[in-house]
């Protein structure tokens, strides 16, 4: 006799299934100063904002916070913001410390944020949101730079910006009742580096700087039932970024950067070149150079990540195009969209030949369309769940093994350039009240 198989409803018709309603809690809009002083130049300035610890019952959404800072022109003409980081531009160094311990460190972030652009902000943030909230715009094909935010000889800007690509941005609300204060620190870049135009770095200033965040606050009830059923420990794990730098000589045809990079769980390393990285006239953070790849790897310990290489050339932009896309699970992702193959080529002319600004060779980046924009990621997860928020983790694990990106070029480069590269890693942050009640890292 045959097994009776239940019909499945629909869930339109599932009325058990509905929103319930959140335990009694309350949500406080905070505003804290930097701590360190109220007006910073740039050129290696640190403005350090401190969060307060022993927050009883009290949780930070990083999601709904943001960095809010005025930028001031002090020169005697204006100054513009690269297109794809915006104000992020002036940020070279981003850090979160607790109880002496360095939670999070990302060297180049101004870098790190134009190439996240790039690769995952469409024209239509950047157009709208993006151009709003950080000066980030879209480059148009003309032979100036227009389009770019720009802030006026002796005028000002304000911005607010999210904290993007910082490990604590997680689902999870970040808990404040460890025992140390969480302390950020904002490193500034040089005029040069930061904006386009001929200030110096004393006539760029900062002022105010101060993080406005979104605190929760459970009551004594709520917070008691989660206490307990966590144990006292609270558990986040989130992914971070790491730099590395080395240099391609002008005259190589082939390269091994060695990038150090050691961790539990390795999903994905990114890179560029950069050509221009401290000229005043250009969009350095944002200006990336195509160096006649015509293949790369990572590899790990002799072990080529992928085992077979991922080739380019000036005819073939869609094969490391396609595996930027997978570093981000995003190839099937309609929404993951980027603006790589936005602008003219790096001359200015109308050279059919040439695909686009993604495979620019030594642009200058002084026009629009003369901004390059090659970036590469190479995936090194071993499992993963598309569309899934609660996946698990399975990178490469690279503690305490030599790392290096490897490439070949089909001709020199003619121009020295930085390979600015950053592992995408796995990070778990650990804080036991029943302990020392202080975080605790491992990645």
């Amino acid at each position: 006799m045959a097994s009776m198989m239940p019909e499945v409803m629909s869930q339109v018709v599932d009325f058990n299934k509905r929103k319930m309603k959140a335990s009694k809690s309350d949500s406080v809009r905070v505003v804290i100063p930097s701590t360190n002083g109220n007006s910073f130049a740039l050129g290696g300035s640190v403005a350090e904002i401190q969060i307060a610890g022993n927050q009883m019952n009290t949780f930070m959404d990083f999601q709904s916070s943001y960095l809010k800072f005025t930028i001031n022109n002090g020169d005697g003409a204006a100054i513009q913001l690269g297109s794809a980081a915006g104000a992020y531009n002036i940020i070279s160094k981003l850090e979160v410390l607790s109880s002496g311990f360095t939670l999070c460190s990302i060297d180049n972030y101004n870098k790190l944020i134009g190439m996240l652009s790039d690769a995952q902000l469409g024209s239509d943030y950047k157009f709208d949101t993006g151009k709003i909230l950080a000066g980030q715009s879209l480059v148009s094909e003309s032979a100036d730079l227009v389009g770019l935010t720009s802030i006026p000889a002796g005028g000002s800007r304000t911005f607010c910006l999210p904290l993007q690509a910082l490990p604590m941005n997680t689902h999870k609300y970040w808990p404040l009742f460890a025992r140390d204060n969480l302390r950020i620190r904002l490193t500034f870049a040089s005029a040069a580096n930061g904006t386009i135009g001929a200030a110096t770095d004393a006539e760029v200033t900062v002022s105010p700087i101060e993080l406005v965040a979104t605190n929760i606050r459970l009551n004594e009830n709520a917070m008691q039932a989660l206490n307990q059923m966590v144990g006292g420990v609270y558990t986040i794990v989130t992914s971070d970024y790491r730099n590395s730098t080395s240099t391609v000589a002008a005259a190589d045809t082939t390269f091994v950067a060695n990038t150090a990079f050691s961790h539990m769980s390795l999903d994905r390393v990114l890179f560029g070149f950069f050509g221009t990285e401290s000229t005043a006239g250009a969009d350095s953070n944002g200006n990336r150079s195509f160096p006649n790849l015509q293949e790369y790897s990572f590899v790990v310990n002799g072990q080529h990540v992928p085992a077979r290489k991922i080739q380019v050339s000036a005819t073939n932009p869609a094969e490391p195009f396609a595996e930027l896309s997978n570093s981000s699970n995003a190839l099937y992702d309609i929404h993951h969209t980027g603006t790589l193959n936005n602008g003219a080529n790096a001359t200015g002319t109308a050279d059919a030949a040439l695909i686009s600004a993604y495979l620019a060779i030594n642009p200058a980046g002084d026009q629009n369309n003369r901004v390059g924009k090659f970036c590469a990621g190479i995936n090194c997860e071993q499992v993963r769940q598309h569309g899934s928020e609660d996946s698990v983790y399975s990178g490469l694990k690279t503690l305490g093994a030599v790392t290096q990106i490897e490439g070949s070029c089909s001709a020199a480069a003619g121009a020295q350039l930085s390979l600015q590269a950053y592992s995408n890693f796995t990070v778990i942050y650990s804080l036991d009240t029943n302990g020392s009640n202080t975080w605790i890292m491992q990645s």
